[in-house]
Order: C-alpha cells, then structure tokens, then sequence
C-alpha cells in the first residue's frame, strides 16, 4: 500500500492502487491496476479516487452514472456499461466483508492516552496493572482492581472497586463501570457507557405513603469482545449476575435491567430494552427500539425487528415484528388486510353500511 501525506484540504492520508488494494483482497480486478485510490464514499456521492461499493442488482445500475473510480463487487452481481479502460472493479466473495477490510486500512489513526497513568488520575496503591495499560486524565480507579495488559481508559471514566478488565479492553470517555464489574477481553466500552447502575425495583411500603427501594446487591459480567455503544447502561442483578456473552455488540442508547442474560454474538440496535430477568440466547438479532418484557426467553438465532413489543417467549429461529410481537408473516398479513379495509368498506356501499351498524 502506498504511503503520502494529506491531501490538500483533505482528511485523507492513506492512497493505494487498485492493483494494490485487488492484491490485498484477492479480489480479481477488472479494470486500470495503476488507478490511484484515497478514500471510501457512498456511490452517489463519491469522486474518481474514491471506492465505492456494489452489493445488490440495483447498485449495479446506479454505476453508469456514479464518478466513483473504483467498486467493490460480490461476485455474480453484473455491473452494465462499466468501462474497464477508465474505471476498475474488484470482484471478491462478499463486497460486504471485503469493505471491512478495507475501511481498517484507510481508517485515521487513533490517538490513545500515553502509557502509564496521567498525573491528573487517582489510582489506588492497590490497583494491579497490566503491562503497556493507558490511564488517561482526570480516571478515577477504586480499590482492589486488575486491568489486564494493554487496557486503554479514556478522559473522565470512573471504575469502582473490585472491579476486572481483561486484556486490550478499551472504555471511552465518562464511561462508568460500578463496584465488582467484571470486563472481558478486548471489549470496546463507548462514552457513557454506565455498567452496575441499581436496577429498577420498588414495592409499596406498608404505610401505604410511598415505595420502598429494593437494594441490588448483585454484579455484572461482560463476555469477550463485546461492544456497547454510547449511553448504554446494564444494570446490577438484584442478586446474582447480568451478563453479556463473548461477542455481542449493542448499540447506542440500550437499556439491560437486572439479571437480564444476554448470550454470545448477540447484535441489538439502538434504543432497544430488556426488562429484569429477560434471557435472549446465542445469535438474536434485535431491532431499534424494541422492548423485551420481564422473565421472557427469546430462543438462538430469533429475529425481533423494530419497535416490537415482545411480550411473550420467542421459539429459536423464529422471527417477529409488531405491539405485541407475533411471527413476522402472521402480522405482515394483518397489515396488508389493514391497508385494504378502506376499499372494502367503500365497496360495501352505505345502504350495506347502515344495515351492519343495525
């Protein structure tokens, strides 16, 4: 890959050919090898250095009048009017995966906090740290903790005591994780993460003038590489554990109540919620804003789009949509019967209408 310094007026500091990038892909190029690439963009937007990419039959007929200068292609997708002598495609399996790859090369550097602790951090004597660990400023670490080798804690994280972070752990800015949290390897905690909260729990006192707040005595246990977004907060278990397991990444704004068990390689989209005692098992996928009720187990590989309200358990491999949730195809047809109500009743005729009110 070849090496520069910043465009001018740009960002960009990484360039490679085509040639290079097919290589790197063991992509097959059709197209100039010496075609000069600088950056990633979306087809419509994207300039003759940029690389853009083709997944579907209907990106393939956006190309003809995108300025792209180069494409990633999933084998078996024709690309019509593409002219070889000016423009390049790189065929690989999966245009998908293949862009992963490539926004890793082209991706800015990170600037991490210097290894060691910043002189504005308090960390207690007790603290064990690991070989090449980046305290950042103004950290604050209770007592009793273990980081791992090459853990990076970002501005303003606050970890309370007891707690373990594995190796290559990164938790960002104003991150928070509670006492006896335990962190996994190489998990990517985002701003505002806040791990070991009380869960929400209340009963109305026995006076009967106000609730009684249910202390949460219990912990939570991140899995490996797992990845939270920003404001994601998982509460302690009222007893016992919440868990995370190995691989499951949750985006921005998430809400796991306590002794909730998420299992491994879950993905769950933004603003989703899972009441207290909720069990979702391996490979779930969850949709934006969708709530799990309390005790409900959705099953391996279960697919809850977004918004639904799942109310009830959800069988492995079963997907689902809809307040409340029920199989995908038995609410797509309600909806498409919906939609035809108005012409059904037009149909009817008033003279049928006034007799049914009847």
């Amino acid at each position: 890959m070849s090496e520069a310094g910043p465009v001018a007026g740009s960002s960009r500091s990484v360039r490679v050919t085509a040639g290079e990038l097919a290589g790197m892909l063991g992509a097959t190029l059709e197209g100039p090898s010496d075609l000069l690439l600088d950056g990633v963009e979306a087809m419509h937007v994207a300039g003759a250095s940029d690389l853009t990419f083709i997944t579907s039959d209907a990106y393939a007929e956006q190309w003809s009048a995108s300025s792209a200068g180069a494409a990633l292609v999933t084998a078996g997708i024709d690309v019509p009017s593409h002219d070889a002598s000016t423009r390049a495609l790189l065929v690989v399996p999966d245009a998908e995966l293949s862009m992963i790859d490539v926004l890793e090369q082209f991706a800015p550097s990170v600037l991490h906090p210097d290894a060691g602790v910043d002189s504005t951090s308090s960390v207690h004597q007790s603290v064990q740290l690991g070989t090449g660990v980046c305290i950042g400023p103004h950290v604050s670490i209770g007592a009793n903790c273990v980081l791992g080798d090459d853990v990076v804690i970002e501005a303003g994280v606050r970890i309370g005591n007891d707690v373990q972070i594995g190796t290559g752990t990164w938790i960002g800015m104003n991150a928070v994780a509670g006492d006896r949290v335990s962190i996994g390897a190489r998990c990517r905690l985002h701003s505002l993460v806040c791990l070991g909260t009380d869960g929400f729990g209340y009963r109305p006192s026995p006076d009967g003038e106000g609730l009684r707040r249910i202390p949460h005595v219990g912990t939570v246990q991140l899995g490996d590489d797992v990845e939270l977004g920003a404001g994601t907060c998982v509460d302690r278990g009222k007893f016992g554990v919440t868990s995370i397991g190995d691989g499951s990444k949750l985006d921005n704004l998430v809400q796991v109540a306590h002794n909730v068990r998420i299992g491994s390689h879950c993905v769950v989209a933004a603003q989703a919620g899972f009441a207290g005692s909720a069990t979702v098992h391996d490979w779930v996928q969850v949709g934006a804003q969708a709530g799990v009720a309390d005790h409900v187990t959705i099953g391996d590989g279960a697919r809850i789009g977004a918004k639904a309200g799942v109310m009830r358990d959800v069988p492995a491999g079963t997907s689902v949509l809809g307040i409340p949730a029920d199989e995908s195809r038995k609410i797509l047809r309600q909806v498409s019967c919906l939609r035809k109500l108005p012409q059904f009743m037009a149909a009817q005729g008033p003279q049928q209408r006034r007799g049914d009110d009847a």
